[in-house]
């Protein structure tokens, strides 16, 4: 008699575990992830690539990209999972077993809802590893995750809540174009958002990017993210609500809605008590929805160029945080003059010797003049609501420039290999750094930090003296000397020949007879009182 020798059984999962685990292996949403991976390439991570690698800057592709890139596929999905029983025309057959349809509903989103986060999760990953290996300075922000999974899991839950009550073919596509115009509408609101137009576009997770210096220089309040979440987690509560009542909503569509008796909605379906608690949800999420459009509606502008919640906000967000340099050398042999300086921080470290390769000739060329900058450095983008345009401040005299601006130029430390040789980058701080000293302009505010910085107060061109001064004090380093004066669009026929005829003259003196007549005229061409006529 041989004995058998028995193997311990596998211990059984809970029904539910079992029914989540089957749903995940027949969901839809895994045939689809290769088209998915490959939107979020071509738009998501390629955008993250011609971005600067600063932390705060990279995240804000999470709301502005990668959820457009996975609204459409949550929305369309979610709503096909959700019809599957009406589609089937099933719903009398599943109405017979003994698992309540809320709970048989709630394991198809739940499968559902794990895959599409699941994927992005893995998108954040691949964006945040990449900046990880690029940035050198900062830590990966986690309220721009929590933004885009609340978007995530409210677009599949608005989906397969569609496909649940009105169970179609057609469905799922238009559920998936729908919320592709929300997400448009949003963006448009909030790019045109303004305190006087109101703030309720603030919780669009779509909408103007950062600041380059975004989180550099204070740190970033969660005011607006902690609204945004509240937002959508409401709406997804109160419609994870709806499909506990899913049969009465149905029965009163089918029947001709408001002809239906109100109790109706509540009498038919699950056990009363589970008819309760979807109620219950209901409430709870529409009162955190609206909790959060009222706090919205309270939006102002803050010190460093977003918007904070009054009820929400923490004064620690408004105070600087301490910033590291990176800086060139300063020394110089003894009895010589120092050389000139350049500091950036370090989350823009490898600007540092493209802008001092531009600048270090230009400061060469005036150095010893009143006034003249003894060395540059990077400055917040932002103070006391405002957005600083570069210029050079007094004592000593520094010129001072920010991420986003320097001259009359916007996003500068955009530019560096985006469509343009490093040379034409630089002329852009040359000619910002002599724009400053020639009209002896200081940092100042530009206009309110949150608004485009295309529609910022450019500064006050250079007079036509100034003008010809530059253009001859940047032809050596490879400018045309038509560019700058045409380029401003102020300067036309026997105007703009006096410039050209002036630069010419005193481009062709010896740098010594320059450097002695900006001496002795400075002050003069400064203040506007010199005109190309009289330059030599």
């Amino acid at each position: 008699m041989s004995a058998v020798s028995l193997h311990p059984s596998r211990p059984a999962l809970p029904g539910a575990a079992r029914a989540l685990r089957l749903e995940l292996k027949r969901n839809a949403v895994p045939l689809l992830l290769p088209l998915l991976a490959a939107v979020f390439y071509f738009d998501t991570l390629r955008t993250a690539d011609g971005i600067p690698p600063v932390w705060t800057l990279r995240a804000s592709v999470i709301g502005n990209h990668m959820l457009f890139d996975f609204s459409a596929f949550a929305g369309g999905l979610a709503a096909w999972a959700g019809s599957r029983e009406g589609r089937r025309k099933i719903l009398d057959l599943v109405a017979t077993t003994p698992r309540a349809a809320w709970a048989r509903l709630s394991v198809t989103l739940a499968g559902t809802l794990c895959w599409l986060l699941l994927a992005f999760l893995a998108a954040v990953g691949a964006v945040y590893v990449k900046t990880a290996l690029q940035a050198t300075w900062g830590g990966p922000p986690l309220w721009p995750v929590l933004v885009g999974a609340a978007g995530v899991t409210v677009v599949t839950v608005i989906g397969f809540t569609a496909g649940v009550l009105l169970p179609a073919r057609f469905t799922a596509p238009l559920v998936a174009i729908g919320t592709l115009l929300l997400y448009e509408a949003g963006l448009r609101a909030q790019l045109a958002m303004s305190p006087a137009s109101g703030t309720y576009a603030v919780l669009s997770p779509a909408g103007q990017p950062p600041m380059l210096d975004a989180g550099v220089y204070y740190r970033v309040s969660p005011d607006v993210s902690i609204v945004q979440v509240m937002l959508m987690g409401g709406i997804a509560l109160a419609l994870f609500g709806v499909l506990g009542l899913a049969a009465g909503i149905r029965h009163l569509i089918q029947a001709g809605g408001l002809r239906v008796a109100p109790r109706t909605l509540l009498g038919r379906g699950d056990d009363w008590r589970l008819r309760t608690a979807a109620a219950a949800l209901v409430g709870c999420g529409l009162a955190a929805s609206g909790t959060a459009v009222a706090l919205a509606g309270t939006a102002q502008p803050d010190a460093v160029g977003g918007w904070m919640i009054p009820a929400l906000h923490s004064a620690a967000s408004d105070r600087p945080i301490g910033v590291d340099w990176d800086c060139t050398s300063a020394g110089a042999p003894a009895g010589a003059r120092p050389a000139f300086q350049v500091c950036v921080s370090q989350a823009f470290s490898s600007y540092l010797h493209p802008v001092a390769a531009a600048l270090n000739p230009v400061a060469a060329e005036i150095a010893g003049l009143p006034g003249a900058p003894v060395r540059a450095r990077e400055i917040a983008g932002a103070a006391g609501g405002q957005a600083i345009m570069s210029g050079i401040t007094a004592t000593p005299p520094v010129f001072d420039f920010t991420a986003d601006h320097v001259g009359s130029v916007f996003g500068d430390f955009y530019g560096l290999g985006i469509g343009e040789t490093v040379q034409a980058w630089g002329q852009l701080f040359q000619q910002g750094m002599l724009d400053a000293f020639l009209a002896g302009s200081p940092p100042h505010a530009g206009g309110p930090a949150y608004v485009a910085p295309q529609l910022l107060n450019e500064p006050t061109p250079l007079g036509a003296a100034q003008q010809a001064v530059e253009n001859a004090l940047l032809a050596p380093f490879g400018w045309q000397p038509a560019i700058a004066g045409q380029a401003a669009g102020q300067w036309h026929g026997p105007a703009l020949a006096g410039i050209l005829a002036a630069a010419r003259r005193f481009g062709s003196l010896p740098a010594s007879a320059r450097h002695a007549w900006l001496a002795a005229h400075l002050s003069a061409l400064q203040a506007g009182q010199i005109t190309p006529a009289q330059i030599p």
